[in-house]
């Protein structure tokens, strides 16, 4: 009698374990289906209080509100082709999109300084002349009038070509420093941005003191970051 009393505890502990067991795994299961809301389905009041979370459309294209280095988030591409850093200060002024390629301007004004960035990176996809340097460094070069040579400087997954150039467009001004070039992905054919970062005083600044080596370090953290979506394949490799 004894034995079949404890033969039934036992199966009563099994049967109570495993349900146990089971409702644990479901909700493990719905845990790692729980997707984390992206900040431009977020409360502003509930993003970092910075430009480039509570400006509308410049959230757009913000990844999270995680920093990923002092005054630095994550960006991706509409056509998710690409992402880097963004600065905290940067803020979306316009837009292009198409099939093939994306175009983002957009503009920083650290009021510390009273520095004006403006920017503009342009990715391509799935064209034959991205896989030709010299092509795009061509049409780089015609869009920013510049006469020169580029530096480049090779990474792993990305070859960068980096140039610089000084502009005064009014000789009561203050100059105008420009870094252009393009990036060129090395593990996939047909991927490539071409960029543009022009440095100015602010037009109403009553004191504007300018430092290039600053400029070009920002510039350089910002396309060393980048890094191409290799999952944006349309050959299903």
């Amino acid at each position: 009698m004894k034995k079949i009393i404890f033969i039934c505890f036992s199966l009563l502990l099994a049967l109570t374990g495993g349900c146990s067991m089971n409702d644990n795994d479901k909700n493990t299961t719905n845990d790692n289906k729980t997707e984390a809301v992206k900040p431009k389905d977020m409360d502003p009041k509930d993003l970092p209080q910075v430009p480039a979370f509570q400006d509308e459309k410049t959230r757009e294209y913000m990844v999270s509100t995680k920093e990923e280095e002092p005054g630095y988030y994550l960006l991706e591409s509409k056509l998710k082709g690409f992402r880097m850093l963004f600065p905290e200060d940067g803020e979306y002024s316009d837009s292009e999109t198409s099939n093939t390629n994306e175009s983002l301007f957009f503009d920083s004004v650290n009021k510390k300084t009273n520095i004006v960035m403006n920017a503009s990176v342009k990715f391509y996809k799935n064209e034959s002349f991205i896989n030709k340097p010299e092509t795009m460094l061509d049409i780089v070069s015609g869009k920013n009038e510049y006469n020169g040579n580029f530096e480049k400087v090779e990474t792993k997954d990305k070859d960068i070509y980096f140039a610089s150039k000084q502009e005064n467009f009014d000789r009561e001004e203050k100059p105008s420093y420009i870094f252009l070039g393009y990036i060129k992905s090395k593990k996939q054919d047909y991927l490539g941005i071409e960029y543009s970062f022009m440095f100015s005083c602010s037009a109403n600044a009553q004191t504007c003191k300018q430092n290039p080596k600053d400029y070009e370090e920002k510039v350089k953290k910002i396309l060393n970051s980048v890094t191409f979506n290799l999952e944006e394949r349309e050959d299903g490799e």
